[in-house]
């Protein structure tokens, strides 16, 4: 039964055929002024994705680098920060202070719950010195969504520079980077951006990111954001052009959609998925689900990780398992990137067979059919601006 394979991670994401093609064309070299003006456009529509005003750096790396790359910029060794921990990623901040030597206060959060602003100002009261948070915007291994505009009326208040990871998060769910008054924000390719990965970014747009840059920057060469900053649309060493070419192609489809629309769309499929669930029996694990991704709870007599195997295996549907103490124990559906509602539906009908196939009693089609009702309610879904649908 197994046909073409479909990724519904939360990353990689499946994406558009025009983007995928995007990356056979030639490509500039990175010296030329076509190049330069390839980049100009990519950062005019990026800034409407990032909602900012500010300089956006490019890197060819994973969003784990661009991370990497805030931690050198604007810390020094045995300076006191902020980490919110409450998954995989927001522990990725703390081993990242860890490598560095920065004295991380971690606000650890139960995973599948979102932080609460109180909590943040609680600590930045006890800690005075540490003037930096650093936080997602979508913790991806609990599929839990953060108040990140609560936040940062918190760290404006303490006067401290907030740090998002807005990684998975960055065009599938709101983020108002300039009006909310965020610092720094970092994102990646291969998330909502609809685009194979190997390219991160990172925002800083507010000045005193800036003014943190030049007093905090540790010793780096390829991570230095003034030297990207004064490279910005020639870049200081050769770049991912190719990536960068399909990343301007999904820019041109995601704006021309709306990216009001792409959200309700994922926010529809993430109703879907949790109506589907809930008449199947199963628990959506997270205490503020976003629209990234659903993570489903399974039922006790059933290992997560053998649904994941047979869902791939079987039928070439790609799902993400859980992470560390969750692994075994949740799935997670992705709803970023080129999806339509049939394969939605699909999933989640091969989904109530293997739940059946490893003992779990459900009635076939219960949860597709609440998922359908989701779906119709909302009206129906446009096809993909870059693809024409599939």
């Amino acid at each position: 039964m197994k046909g073409k394979e479909l990724l519904l991670t939360p990353g990689p994401v499946q994406v558009p055929w025009s983007v995928a093609l995007a990356g056979a064309r030639p490509f500039p070299h990175h010296r030329s002024q076509d190049f330069n003006e390839l980049l100009r456009s990519i950062d005019h529509k990026l800034k409407q994705v990032f909602r900012t005003e500010g300089t956006i750096l490019y890197f060819a790396a994973s969003g784990t680098g661009a991370m990497e790359a805030c931690m050198v910029n604007l810390m020094r060794p045995g300076e006191q920060a902020i980490v919110v921990a409450g998954g995989k990623f927001g522990e990725r901040w703390d081993e990242l202070a860890q490598a560095f030597g920065i004295e991380a206060h971690v606000l650890a959060v139960p995973w599948g719950e979102a932080v609460r602003p109180e909590e943040l100002a609680e600590l930045l009261a006890q800690h005075p010195q540490a003037r930096t948070v650093f936080t997602a915007l979508f913790e991806t291994s609990t599929a839990t969504a953060y108040d990140i505009e609560a936040l940062a009326q918190v760290c404006r208040t303490a006067g401290a520079l907030l740090v998002v990871d807005a990684i998975s998060g960055l065009g599938a769910i709101p983020l108002e980077t300039d009006a909310w008054g965020v610092d720094v924000v970092v994102g990646a390719s291969h998330k909502a951006l609809q685009t194979p990965p190997g390219l991160s970014f990172v925002a800083l747009s507010s000045e005193r990111a800036w003014q943190q840059v030049e007093r905090a920057g540790m010793a780096s060469y390829y991570w230095d954001f003034r030297r990207a900053k004064e490279k910005l649309f020639f870049t200081p060493y050769t770049p991912a052009v190719s990536l960068l070419v399909q990343l301007n192609e999904s820019l041109i489809g995601l704006l021309a959609e709306g990216l009001e629309c792409i959200r309700a769309r994922y926010e529809r499929y993430a109703r879907a998925t949790r109506a589907a669930a809930q008449a199947l029996g199963l628990e959506v694990f997270s205490h503020r689900p976003g629209a990234v991704c659903t993570a489903l709870q399974m039922p006790p007599n059933v290992d997560a990780t053998q649904v994941v195997e047979l869902l791939r295996e079987r039928y070439g549907i790609w799902v993400a398992g859980g992470q560390q103490q969750l692994k075994g124990q949740i799935i997670r559906i992705a709803h970023v990137g080129d999806i339509t509602p049939q394969e939605l539906i699909g999933t989640l009908g091969v989904l109530e067979l293997v739940l059946r196939e490893l003992g779990y009693s459900c009635r076939l089609g219960a949860g597709v059919a609440q998922a359908l009702t989701v779906l119709e309610d909302a009206g129906p879904t446009p096809a993909t601006a870059s693809d024409g649908g599939k």
